[in-house]
């Protein structure tokens, strides 16, 4: 596979680990499932221009299963003129509530931070999610200048992920704009082979303490009129002023 970035800047600049193995710290010890730094696979939803409703077709209140809606256009339904419903159990839906269209792909996040949320049950029910950075692959459209761009941290709502052993199959783009956070339930960890003639050792694979404050810190460059402190912005700065060293060295090679 042909990369369009820098081969192994990324874990030159992180003192040779971009990646690393999530080993247990001792003999006997249960990893977590879901953690920070963890990547995993899990349903992204993509927002489109033009978002799609569901309305009532064929309404069964006893067996609403075997109910039936149509597809109509959000933007037909405002405000004052909503599409009437009534409330849906097998949704749980209540009558101002709308059934909205949305189209996901099964793809790696960067895990980031777990959200505790009482907000449905107050300090009766925890709702547990993660907020995920999710990760898209470059494809033929995305240009040499594109991906280095990115590996340059010049565009600040993209951040350059290399491929990696263990690591991602190819290189992606963590798309910031895309930010959200996903049930816990619906997430599973990406493992690679630590030995390859085990089976039983497909363990599952994180960002290293220095990428993860350098994915932070370029996170937080998206946010407007903040001042954000501290070891990952810290980080973020020196890492970002090192790749663009190395970068114009290999470019002026290529003169």
């Amino acid at each position: 596979m042909v990369t369009k970035g820098v081969s192994d800047l990324y874990e030159y600049c992180c003192d040779g680990k971009f990646y690393e193995w999530v080993f247990p710290k001792e003999h006997g010890e249960l990893l977590p499932d879901i953690d920070q730094k963890y990547i995993c696979m899990g349903p992204v939803s993509y927002k489109e221009d033009e978002i799609l409703t569901l309305i009532e077709d064929k309404y069964d209140p006893i067996h609403e299963e075997k109910s039936t809606w149509k597809i109509a256009k959000f933007k037909d339904g405002t405000r004052y003129n909503r599409f009437p419903h009534r409330p849906y159990k097998i949704f749980q839906l209540e009558t101002d509530d709308d059934l909205l269209v949305l189209k996901c792909k099964i793809r790696s996040v960067l895990v980031i931070k777990k959200i505790e949320s009482d907000w449905r049950i107050p300090k009766k029910y925890f709702f547990n999610s993660w907020l995920c950075l999710p990760l898209f692959s470059y494809k033929n459209r995305h240009s040499q200048q594109y991906v280095l761009s990115d590996q340059m941290l010049q565009v600040p709502h993209r951040f350059y992920f290399p491929p990696g052993s263990p690591g991602l199959d190819e290189e992606c783009a963590g798309l910031i704009n895309e930010l959200q956070c996903i049930p816990e339930d619906n997430l599973y960890p990406k493992k690679c082979f630590c030995d390859i003639s085990d089976p039983k050792m497909d363990t599952p694979v994180k960002l290293s303490d220095k990428a993860f404050h350098a994915v932070i810190g370029h996170i937080a460059q998206f946010l407007p009129g903040i001042c954000v402190a501290g070891e990952s912005l810290d980080w973020h700065d020196f890492f970002k002023e090192l790749v663009n060293e190395e970068i114009a060295k290999y470019n002026s090679n290529l003169r």
